[in-house]
């Protein structure tokens, strides 16, 4: 099943999609606001209230249009509400990779919440299933 989000005003756009093994690709493109990202957690809360913990999200195909620093906020929000089992990776160039994926990684960690940023689907994909 399929379920989308929309920004009219920046065409930034948001795909879910739960595929068989359990995992949910969360797919941001275009120009992404912080409001984008913050009414797709809306969403992504409803796929854990259903019991969903290993979420996908591709940032590959996106731009921004805020400092990776202030979506710590929104991790740190969806991440407690999946609580300790679940695992969120984040699919990106390696050229996207800043100190500030850093830190939002350590400061996940620190809340007890499971972040990688990497770049290879196939390794996300394992290290969200992995045990």
């Amino acid at each position: 099943m399929l379920q989308t989000a929309h920004d009219p005003d920046t065409d930034g756009r948001v795909v879910f999609e739960l595929q068989e093994d359990g995992i949910l690709v969360v797919r941001y493109t275009g120009d992404i606001t912080l409001d984008l990202t913050e009414k797709s957690g809306d969403i992504l809360l409803q796929h854990i209230a259903a019991g969903i913990r290993r979420i996908l999200f591709d940032v590959a195909g996106c731009t921004p249009v805020f400092t990776p620093v202030s979506v710590l906020d929104e991790v740190r929000r969806i991440g407690r509400a999946a609580g300790k089992e679940a695992r969120f990776c984040y699919l990106a160039p390696e050229n996207m990779f800043t100190r500030h994926f850093m830190l939002i990684e350590a400061a996940a960690f620190n809340d007890g919440i499971n972040v990688k940023f990497l770049a290879d689907e196939n390794e996300a994909k394992a290290w969200l299933i992995g045990d």
